[in-house]
């Protein structure tokens, strides 16, 4: 961006969120926000991108969560500071023009919704999204070409050939998301979500099958933001007979801690089973499906995530992990869902159950 382009939209996004506030809609204290924010903006690169877990070359894989978080971050407390990270974010955004991650739509329109512009959303629909759809899109700019279907498997494929399948439900339905947020054709993201659901297996205390619970709730949160309902055919969740059924199975797996289990089998607060990564998506999939009916677990969440932040405004992944950017922009995104927004409020910077139709361990790869 140019400077002048950068003052402009300083401006624009300042009026936006600092009108009606700023927008607070979360329980959350707002210098949970502060020092969270904050923290995202200490830790940034200067080409605006974040490294994982907390240093090092910034990772263009992880970019959309840590800016979603960045950005409801900025929308309680109208930060300066944060305002100018968010903005650096978005030029970091725009610099990708290739091995993009399922996520990127998202945060696409919440770049858009913020800045009062459609660059970013235009973006990715240019540089991803319409190569998918005509089948001419090249992840490495190679000579391989990839339809939205062709997309889809690929990732559940490197996710099954790393031996974490279950972790493809949730790359997926964070597509899904992507896809609804971006009013894009949501079929084949839909399709994709709930193969990944019939596949999703927790296994045993011996042999536990890592990333089902974040499995599960990324794709509830993608199914119930693009409306769609799934009955399971096969896997561990077949008796489910609806979305319904697969929101409840997720809520059992919240400890009396009020944070969720990294795995089903493993639900023992003495052993730190609790993680913020799975307890984020948790609030996130349970408000979008339904906030009123999960209204206690939810709370009961965001307070496990505001007692675990750290003193330098961070998070770990679970009590005896590290620091990590990624799981930091989550917690943020979750604890601003975790309260209904109230319909007076304008939709911007309210995240993407806002937009209408714009509408843990370990390392996620």
């Amino acid at each position: 961006m140019s400077s002048f382009m950068g003052r402009a939209t300083f401006v624009a996004a300042a009026a936006v969120c600092l009108t009606v506030g700023p927008l607070s809609v979360s329980a959350a204290p707002v210098a949970v926000f502060e020092n969270g924010g904050d923290r995202l903006a200490g830790t940034q690169n200067g080409d605006g991108g974040w490294g994982w877990p907390l240093s090092g070359t910034s990772a263009k894989n992880t970019i959309a969560p840590i800016a979603m978080g960045l950005a409801q971050a900025y929308c309680e407390t109208g930060s300066a500071g944060q305002l100018t990270a968010l903005q650096n974010a978005g030029t970091f955004f725009l610099n990708k023009t290739e091995k993009y991650s399922t996520a990127d739509g998202y945060i696409a329109a919440e770049l858009d919704a913020i800045f009062s512009t459609t660059i970013y959303s235009d973006h990715i629909k240019t540089n991803y999204y319409d190569k998918l759809a005509a089948g001419t899109y090249s992840r490495d700019g190679g000579v391989t070409f990839l339809n939205t279907a062709q997309e889809i498997q690929r990732v559940i494929d490197g996710r099954t050939n790393s031996g974490i399948g279950n972790l493809a439900a949730w790359d997926i339905g964070m597509g899904l998301v992507g896809a609804v947020a971006l009013g894009l054709d949501s079929a084949p993201w839909i399709a994709g979500t709930e193969a990944t659901i019939n596949t999703l297996d927790g296994g045993t205390v011996v042999s536990p099958g890592y990333y089902d619970v974040i499995g599960l709730a990324g794709a509830v949160y993608g199914l119930a933001s693009a409306g769609a309902d799934f009955d399971p055919t096969s896997g561990e969740h077949a008796a489910a007979s609806n979305l319904a059924d697969l929101a409840a199975v997720l809520a059992s797996y919240q400890m009396v801690t009020g944070g969720f289990t990294w795995n089903k089998n493993f639900m023992n607060p003495a052993d730190d089973d609790e993680t913020t990564q799975e307890t984020a998506y948790a609030i996130l999939a349970l408000a979008e499906f339904n906030h009123s009916l999960y209204s206690t677990q939810i709370n009961d969440a965001a307070d496990w995530l505001t007692t675990t932040q750290l003193a330098n405004g961070g998070w770990k992944g679970w009590a005896g992990g590290a620091e990590n950017n990624e799981v930091t922009g989550e917690a943020l995104w979750a604890l601003r869902a975790s309260v209904p927004e109230p319909a007076s409020l304008a939709l911007f910077c309210l995240g993407l159950a806002g937009l209408g139709a714009m509408r843990r361990r370990r390392a996620r790869g």
